[in-house]
């Protein structure tokens, strides 16, 4: 049977999304199509309605959707695909729920430029923080109050039922909002942030500080998500700032997927340093594919943060090779992350007609 493409038009052109044109349209990001239409092939549009929500207004959330499909794929977890919601219905090695999640900007919001063709930092980092937790939170909020025809929420159905909730998010509500790592949402989350102290030795102690609530134009929302007795059924988040179609492309390159042309892809950011009395992240460069580039998985660009209050929790491993953020027993939180974790990155792509830029993404 020919599976269709992801691209063969839906719409036409002037009702199809800028970012998907631009996406479909660049020589640049080829091996991305290819990858994307590859593993399509093994999606079950359970609604039919995939491509053309693709290709017009739920773009970025179908691609956050493909890229987790990817990774289900790749940590080899065993989907039943029978049941419509929600979204992935794991059964092994560690059965749970999953409800994908995104941000997204208001209707008469300003349209976010294309992935493919812009990279934004934002100008007011303290601003950009603020409304990302507050779209990340409504984004949360929406799927915890969701309810069917039945009045039953996600986690309430017989296939749900007695199973760790996750809910997996990423941040689309305007054109920096991928530039924030994770550590935004942990703080969120959990109602602390972390204090850093060098003594005189330049050993370097964290110490956690309360947050009460959050504020952004005049708005409030209490801070501690977890602590809430609303989210008492939400077994743990699962964050990603970079699954995108630049991270597609990187991938594609990497394993030699699509290539029609000379192609470099170069990647630069910043990621998790090793170093125990490092304050700040470390810088990374590369070119997609080098040998000593490092190895990308669709996992890379992941967190877990797990409730320590939820009913149904989530075992720890249940997401091979992500990140994993957890309150500990003495009230440290802990990330612990295996290999390379990127923080924030930007891709730029030079074929031989031209540079094209990518986007802010990743932790």
């Amino acid at each position: 049977m020919h599976m269709p493409s992801l691209f063969a038009p839906k719409v036409p052109d002037n009702k199809a999304n800028p970012l998907f044109l631009n996406f479909r349209d660049s020589p640049a990001f080829r091996p991305a199509r290819v990858l994307m239409d590859a593993i399509y092939s093994q999606y079950r549009d359970k609604d039919g309605s995939f491509i053309q929500e693709f290709q017009t207004r739920g773009f970025s959330a179908r691609v956050w959707e493909l890229s987790l499909f990817a990774y289900l794929q790749e940590a080899e977890l065993e989907i039943d695909e029978s049941f419509v919601f929600p979204d992935y219905v794991i059964t092994a090695p560690h059965p749970m729920a999953i409800e994908a999640a995104t941000s997204q900007p208001a209707e008469n919001a300003p349209k976010v430029q294309s992935a493919a063709v812009s990279s934004v930092v934002p100008s007011d980092l303290v601003e950009g923080q603020r409304e990302l937790v507050f779209q990340v939170a409504k984004a949360l909020r929406r799927k915890l109050l969701h309810r069917n025809a039945a009045g039953l929420a996600y986690w309430q159905h017989p296939h749900t039922a007695g199973r760790p909730f996750v809910i997996a998010v990423e941040a689309f509500h305007n054109s920096s909002s991928l530039f924030y790592s994770d550590a935004v949402i942990i703080q969120y989350l959990y109602g602390q942030r972390p204090v850093g102290e060098h003594d005189e030795l330049g050993t370097l102690t964290i110490k956690s500080e309360s947050i009460g609530t959050h504020h952004w134009k005049g708005r409030e929302i209490p801070s501690g998500l977890f602590d809430l007795p609303e989210a008492a059924d939400l077994s743990a988040v699962l964050f990603s700032n970079g699954s995108t179609v630049s991270q597609f492309n990187r991938i594609a390159v990497q394993e030699g997927i699509g290539l029609s042309e000379k192609i470099i892809v170069m990647r630069l950011g910043t990621c998790l340093n090793r170093d125990p009395n490092a304050s700040e992240p470390a810088p990374f460069e590369y070119i997609v594919g080098e040998a000593d580039a490092p190895y990308e998985s669709f996992s890379q660009v992941l967190t877990v943060m797990h409730n320590p209050n939820a009913k149904v929790p989530l075992p720890d491993g249940a997401f091979p090779n992500v990140a994993e953020c957890r309150l500990e027993d003495d009230g440290r939180l802990s990330v612990i992350s295996s290999g390379f974790h990127p923080f924030t990155s930007i891709t730029q792509i030079l074929t031989s007609a031209k540079r094209h830029e990518g986007e802010v993404d990743e932790q």
